[in-house]
């Protein structure tokens, strides 16, 4: 049987580290204004519609909910 040359510990923090690098490009990704974004020379790009600040006013509006809370 061989032996790693790095514990489990540290392969499952480096997993953890990726995946938390990889969630914090997508959620700047999201809170952008850009309408082309491109990361990691191209590996992600997303091209989307931008909504204008009128349209987030209006998104940012008290919704009503019909249902009887009781």
């Amino acid at each position: 049987m061989s032996e790693l040359p790095v514990s489990e510990s540290f392969i499952l923090g480096l997993i953890a580290s990726v995946g938390g690098l990889i969630s914090m490009i997508f959620a700047s990704m999201r809170k952008s204004r850009c309408e082309n974004i491109s990361c990691c020379c191209g590996l992600f790009d997303c091209k989307r519609d931008v909504m204008s600040a009128e349209e987030m006013e209006i998104d940012k509006s008290p919704k009503i909910n019909s249902t009887n809370n009781v």
